[in-house]
């Protein structure tokens, strides 16, 4: 009886031990499949992230894109429009808006304040540019002053010398642009308030000889004057419109051009971002040297300014159309 008894005890010992062995494979699957099934999950949440994200990225790029879109540059004329170009160093503005098809050639005048001999020895390279401007047909002079461009332009007969007038422009066309890009006196004050005073007297003075200029350019009446008199109305005087390019920030905000573009009767029209990229191979140059500025050109945030003549409400006709918010 006693070998029966011990048989079955170790029949029963090694059942359970199976049992016991049984359940702890069970028991690994199941945690080998919640172990997959927790990383799939995982998986598919870090999917849905990575997804999420990347449709993140997209719609930032493609905001960034509309907002550079909307920040391209703003070309103030179109290319049948007639242009004075004032303050040119290298001429190398004149050459991008030629090249670039943004005005036509005959249309334009690129003036330089220094005489042609101070051109050449100033800027290597300018004699190619002005000899491609010229034979695309651009009018180029030189000793052109922006701040008195009628007597500069030699626009009126000399009586002494029985000098006949220039015509800037061919017959029956009336002059619609005048620019003048990053006005500088080149003198380099370091006293900060004498720097701005000084550049708001060129620029204030460059309203007025603007202002004359039209006025003598812009007559419809033809007489012996060259086409030009000094008698011009109101209306043909606000067919001239005066564009300025400013650096952003200081001391360039204190010159207050709005301000003084008031004093002399024009306000500001329209206003966007000087866009370089628009204006390939135009090399902004110093006043007094051949280098480039301190900064790239690129590198610097700039504005260009479009000025209309300002007529007073009790004597506008019709309020003008303006949907921009910088104009005053």
């Amino acid at each position: 009886m006693g070998r029966k008894l011990q048989g079955r005890k170790s029949a029963n010992k090694t059942k359970g031990l199976k049992g016991a062995l049984l359940r702890h494979e069970a028991h690994e699957k199941l945690k080998q499949n919640e172990s997959k099934t927790l990383a799939v999950q995982k998986q598919k949440q870090e999917e849905k992230q990575s997804s999420m994200k990347s449709g993140g990225s997209k719609k930032k790029a493609q905001s960034k894109q509309q907002i550079q879109h909307q920040q391209k540059g703003l070309i103030p004329f179109k290319p049948d429009a007639t242009v004075l170009l004032v303050g040119e160093g290298d001429f190398s503005f004149a050459r991008s808006l030629v090249q670039e098809n943004l005005i036509l050639p005959e249309n334009l005048v690129a003036t330089s304040f220094d005489s042609k001999e101070e051109v050449l020895s100033k800027y290597p390279g300018v004699e190619e540019i002005m000899s491609f401007l010229e034979s695309e047909g651009v009018n180029v002079i030189h000793e052109v002053d922006a701040t008195d461009l009628v007597t500069s332009l030699k626009l009126k007969p000399n009586s002494k010398t029985k000098q006949k007038p220039n015509r800037i422009l061919p017959a029956g066309k009336k002059l619609n642009y005048i620019m003048f890009n990053f006005p500088h006196t080149g003198r380099g004050m370091k006293d900060v308030d004498r720097n701005i005073r000084d550049h708001q007297k060129l620029v204030l003075n460059y309203f007025k000889s603007c202002k004359d200029l039209f006025s003598l350019a812009n007559n419809s009446a033809k007489d012996d004057f060259a086409g030009y008199s000094t008698a011009i109305t109101s209306d043909e005087a606000r067919e001239g419109k005066i564009i300025l390019s400013l650096f952003e920030g200081e001391p360039y905000a204190s010159w207050n051009i709005k301000i003084l573009g008031r004093s002399e009767g024009f306000r500001v029209e329209r206003s966007g971002k000087f866009d370089w990229l628009s204006f390939p191979g135009y090399h902004h140059k110093r006043t007094n040297g051949i280098r480039d500025t301190t900064k790239p050109a690129a590198e610097r945030e700039a504005r260009v300014y479009v000025f209309d003549k300002f007529v007073p409400k009790d004597q506008q006709k019709s309020k003008p159309e303006n949907n921009d918010s910088d104009s005053d």
